[in-house]
Parts: structure tokens; C-alpha cells; sequence
């Protein structure tokens, strides 16, 4: 049976290490892996097939979502990567206290980490509602976890991922019902070395600062160990599930 991943956002950082794992495994026939700028994916792998795809924008998911389907009928592995915490191009930064909130910020932060990534899974449609055996990852965060929270702040990252997880949660519930070996989960990957947390690593324990080819070693181990049974959580990189 032909088995096809779909990686979003692998043209560099963790995307591109996640999907440098999953060509090593030889699990997949196709690996597809989008980008906003498909010169920016680096792979000759002739499994590779470059996607464009702007998650911001519905007639882009349209499209990407219809450019996958004219390949195959059913996707097996989908991870997602996308995610903003701060851009100094838009003079978006992690909120320090509620004052620092501003709709423009809090629609962008929502937009790229929660509202995008459930609408292309909605434009996949039937390629993810099968009855194969199926995994849907989407990356997550610890300080999403409401009952890990002990620092405030960082008010809409925390919350566009706290919304992401619910929306892991209800999407696993919707998939159980008609395909018990769906997997729907949302994956910590650690403080990552990548442009995202640079700003940040200050105070993060060197051991406890990856780079994206650690961190996609250890989310790859996770996804190989996922079962049924773990739908609908939240799980890190060590495998330990993270309070709701």
C-alpha cells in the first residue's frame, strides 16, 4: 500500500530536519512538503514534492489542498510547523503584560498558529478521513498548558496554541468516530535553536537547548510510539503528556 506524508512548512529550521527524518525512515512513497517559497526546499529526494502554500490566505490552502489531492487519494503522516511569536517586521512581540495587547497582533499570532493549520486540515478532507492507520501532528507548546502556567504573560502566543490544543482535541474526536487508528496530537518540540526562540535562550539550560536535527530525533521517536489510545493530547519531546 503506497504510504504518503505531508510536512507543512519544511523548508528550513525543524521543518526541514523533521523531513530529512522521515526520508531516512523509507516508511513513505511521497513526502510532501510545502513552503511559501517552494525554491526555499531543499531536497533532489525524487519522493520529495514541493507544495506552495501560504497558510495565511484561504485561496492558497484551496489551491495546495487540490495540487496534493491530484497525486493521491490518502495522506498517513501530517505534521505541521507553523508558528509566529514575535516578527519585527510587524512590530509583533511576546506581550510582557495586558496592556502590550493590540487586535493586530492578537488576529496575527491566532491567524499563523491556530487558524491556519485547522483550516488546511479542513481542505484536505478526505485525504485524512480514511480508515487507514493515520497521524496528525501540529506543533504545540508547553506554555500553553493552563495548569503549567505560573508566569502570565506572552498573552496571545500562549493563548492562539491554548486554542490550538482544543482544536486537536475536538478534531481527534471527530476522526475517532469513523477511523479508530486516527492519532490527532499536538507535539512540544523543546527550546529549538531556530530564528523563533533566539531572542529567548538567554535563561534556557544549554542541555535543554536543541537544534532542529535533536529535536526532530526526538519528535520522530514520539510519532513511531504514538497509539490510538494518546489522541487528543498534548505530548514533548521526552514522550511525557503535558497538563491540559
Amino acid at each position: 500500500m503506497t504510504q504518503s506524508a505531508l510536512i507543512q512548512g519544511g523548508a528550513g529550521g525543524l521543518g526541514r530536519a523533521l523531513v530529512n527524518r522521515i526520508l531516512q525512515s523509507n516508511q513513505f512513497d511521497h513526502v510532501f512538503v510545502t513552503a511559501r517559497d517552494i525554491r526555499k526546499i531543499d531536497s533532489n529526494d525524487p519522493r520529495v514534492i514541493p507544495v506552495e502554500l501560504d497558510l495565511r490566505t484561504d485561496q492558497s490552502i484551496s489551491d495546495a489542498a487540490a495540487f496534493i489531492a491530484s497525486y493521491i487519494d490518502k495522506l498517513h503522516l501530517v505534521v505541521t510547523t507553523a508558528g509566529i511569536l514575535q516578527d519585527e517586521s510587524l512590530g509583533l512581540k511576546p506581550e510582557k503584560k495586558l496592556a502590550d495587547l493590540n487586535r493586530s497582533n492578537l488576529e496575527t499570532v491566532f491567524s499563523v498558529n491556530c487558524f491556519g493549520p485547522f483550516l488546511w486540515y479542513a481542505a484536505l478532507g478526505r485525504m485524512i478521513r480514511h480508515r487507514d492507520p493515520i497521524t496528525v501532528a501540529t506543533l504545540s507548546a508547553r506554555v500553553a498548558s493552563i495548569g503549567d502556567n505560573r508566569l502570565g504573560g506572552w498573552h496571545s502566543y500562549r493563548a492562539s496554541k491554548t486554542a490550538q490544543n482544543m482544536l486537536t482535541k475536538n478534531m481527534s474526536l471527530e476522526l475517532s468516530r469513523t477511523n479508530p487508528n486516527a492519532v490527532v496530537v499536538g507535539l512540544h518540540p523543546g527550546t529549538v535553536d531556530t530564528d523563533l526562540s533566539k531572542p529567548f535562550q538567554a535563561g534556557v539550560d544549554p542541555d535543554k537547548l536543541f537544534t532542529p536535527e535533536q529535536s526532530a530525533g526526538y519528535l520522530w521517536d514520539v510519532l513511531n510510539r504514538l497509539t490510538p489510545e494518546q489522541t487528543g493530547q498534548v505530548i514533548a519531546w521526552d514522550g511525557q503528556t503535558i497538563t491540559p
